[in-house]
Parts: C-alpha cells; structure tokens; sequence
C-alpha cells in the first residue's frame, strides 16, 4: 500500500508557494507516496481524509487559518501523522496561531541583519548530498 501525502500551498507569493510545493510534490511522487496536491486548507477538516495520511507538507507563508482548520491540523499531527516543511512556508505561516507555532516549534521573526552574505564550507566533501558542489 502506497505512503499518502498532502501537500497544501499558498499566501504570500515571495516564497513561491505554488513552485516550491510543486518540488515537494515531485520528490514524494518519486518517493513512492500517492500526492494529494491542494491550493487550500479546507481539507484540514475533513477528519477521515486526514486520517488517512502518513505526511502532511503545508506551503504557506503569512496566510491565515481559520480555528477549526488549525485545530483539525494539530490533532492529526498530535494521533502521529507527519509533518515536513522548511523555511518561511513552514515557520511563517500563520502568525496569529501560537497552537500551529507550538506544533511546528518555532516561528519565524527575521532574516538577522536582513540579508547577510555567508560562505559554506564542505567538511565532508566525499558526501553524495553535496557531490559536485564546492565551498
């Protein structure tokens, strides 16, 4: 029996949304997963459609969930459902919903000092996940 994932997207366009969650849509598909790909969160509350789910990706950025949306989430997440994400389409989501910040352990507040160049250095540079890929 193939893995279920729901993959949600949308709010603000600067994170890309629609793209990044397409990505993550690719790479479950791959993974062997059945993808349910939704511009919408309504599907949050419909209790047997999320109880069958392995994995949960939600995709949005500054957007608001509605109480019953939010709650239905966090207890699909609390029976053992698993949750993925990254950057602000995880973290800044929902900023007026300390229950999802608490689920997803953070929220996100600020690039420090807005956007700060960096360099990365491979220490392990025989890893396949940076394979091809220099300092």
């Amino acid at each position: 029996m193939k893995k279920k994932a729901l993959v949600t997207w949308g709010g603000w366009d600067g994170h890309d949304p629609q793209q990044t969650s397409a990505l993550a849509r690719e790479i479950l598909h791959a993974e062997g997963y059945q993808v349910v790909y939704l511009n919408t969160m309504e599907v949050y509350t419909d209790a047997a459609f999320m109880a069958a789910l392995d994995l949960i990706v939600p995709v949005w950025t500054m957007a608001e969930i509605t109480g019953d949306q939010s709650k239905a989430l966090q207890n699909t997440i609390g029976e053992g459902c698993g949750l993925a994400g990254w950057h602000g389409g995880m973290c800044d989501s929902f900023r007026k919903d300390t229950g999802y910040q608490w689920m997803t352990g953070g929220q996100w507040v600020a690039h420090p000092g807005n956007s700060t160049p960096y360099r990365v250095n491979f220490v392990k540079k025989d890893d396949p996940i940076v394979k091809g890929l220099t300092d």
